[in-house]
């Protein structure tokens, strides 16, 4: 998953002595303290007659792909609490797709990412969050809204949950770290329930807490992700040449930070030695904007490989059904591998005697399924105590070739894989071949 965190910016600026803030004082805390002042002084219309159980509740996610993939179950678990509901998500465009089909989603909206490429990102970051109110959500009324962010606010999600005309805000203390103290100083006052910070726990879990926050309780945490006849006849057709004898393979190379990749002449020897004890089929998943990192790895590989890149994320999806395992990064590519009930191994560059709290860290945004293995370097390397410091893959290289082979066999015998799996090929019967594009 790919968690656009302040951490490793904090920490690394840290160690120069101080901690650069400016541009997110301008871009983040004083836009928010000025809705909260708005919202306080000024107000809303006042709204009588509201019942006590919500109609209309907003939440807010406009974090990255692995976070919205985490807070599906908020969304199922939500619907549960209150089923008569309707249900408005606030997410990123990239990401419409992952929920479009959840049938716990009522309405999605998106904010939209102004054009004009010449201001600077978090400029144009607050004038699309301002555009946003003003044109989807200065008209409308809710009875709840929702901010689910545990971490540092760097989005606005504050700042949109406080100007939202709703009778009342959830949302986590800025309390929950030393960054977000510092950065996010004052959000409380936008929400009428705040959530402490509470133990080191799974984000799954952060975002459950909401729920028995508001009365309920929790039925089940498990990602979901609803794929229909069409994705499905994609994966047929992008998988019609595929030889059934070889395991299929997927690799997510991709990660938002470059010190989150693990080496692709690693990945290659690993496909290597699990091709010597059956013939392997490899999918490697990957944005366009890694397409040279793919090429790179094709030519290292025994077969031919197959490369998901630049598609839907549902399409991805159902591919990822179909495989056998998935080998990646940490990143949003492992979160929908773990939803599609993919055999999951993770390299992670957060050290095992690192800290449990980092945005890094499998405890909080490991996969969220049983049939899954995160490795990290035992521990960091020089300066890397807490977590790895360093842009460029550092920490991660301690992972072997070694230990993620014999992850894979602990977690994925190579025998039981010797016929077509269930997960693999039981929609074959279902669905006829459609146009759909191949790598």
């Amino acid at each position: 998953m790919e968690h656009n965190k302040p951490y490793w910016k904090v920490e690394r600026t840290r160690r120069c002595g101080m901690v650069s803030m400016a541009p997110l004082l301008f871009s983040v805390r004083i836009p928010t303290w000025l809705a909260i002042w708005w919202r306080n002084f000024f107000g809303f219309e006042d709204q009588p007659h509201r019942e006590e159980t919500p109609r209309n509740v907003i939440v807010f996610r406009l974090d990255q792909l692995g976070d919205v993939v985490l807070t599906t179950p908020l969304f199922r678990e939500l619907k549960r609490l209150y089923p008569n509901t309707h249900c408005t998500l606030v997410v990123q465009p990239p990401y419409r797709e992952v929920v479009s089909t959840n049938p716990n989603v009522d309405e999605i909206l998106v904010v939209p990412d102004l054009q004009p490429k010449w201001l600077p990102k978090r400029i144009r970051r607050l004038l699309s969050a301002w555009w946003f109110y003003r044109t989807k959500l200065r008209q409308r009324r809710f009875d709840l809204a929702i901010c689910p962010r545990w971490d540092v606010d760097e989005s606005l999600t504050t700042m949109l949950c406080a100007l939202t005309n709703a009778a009342k805000r959830v949302g986590y203390t800025s309390e929950t770290t030393q960054a977000k103290q510092k950065i996010n100083r004052g959000f409380d006052a936008a929400f009428d329930i705040v959530l402490p910070a509470g133990p080191v726990c799974h984000e799954v879990d952060r975002n459950l807490a909401i729920v028995k926050a508001l009365g309920g309780s929790v039925g089940s945490h498990n990602p979901d992700i609803r794929l229909t006849p069409t994705d499905r006849r994609f994966a047929n057709q992008f998988l019609k040449n595929r030889e059934r004898r070889r395991m299929l393979v997927a690799i997510g190379i991709g990660a938002r930070a470059a010190g989150r990749k693990w080496p692709l002449r690693n990945y290659a020897e690993c496909i290597r030695c699990l091709d010597r004890q059956r013939p392997v089929q490899t999918v490697i998943v990957c944005s366009a904007e890694e397409n040279a990192e793919a090429v790179e790895l094709s030519a290292m590989l025994p077969v031919s490989p197959y490369v998901l890149s630049g598609l839907l994320l549902r399409q991805v999806c159902a591919v990822l059904e179909r495989c056998d395992l998935f080998i990646g990064n940490d990143s949003g590519a492992a979160h929908l591998a773990a939803a599609m009930d993919c055999a999951v191994v993770v390299v992670s560059r957060h050290p095992v005697n690192g800290d449990p709290n980092h945005a890094n860290s499998p405890v909080r945004f490991g996969p969220r399924r049983s049939r899954s293995q995160v490795l990290q370097p035992l521990s960091g390397e020089g300066e890397c105590l807490s977590a790895c410091q360093l842009a460029e893959p550092h920490c991660i290289k301690r992972v072997t070739v070694e230990r993620v082979v014999a992850a894979i066999h602990e977690l994925l015998p190579i025998e039981a894989t010797a016929m077509p799996s269930t997960n693999v090929f039981m929609h074959d019967h279902l669905h006829s071949f459609v146009d759909a594009g191949s790598a």
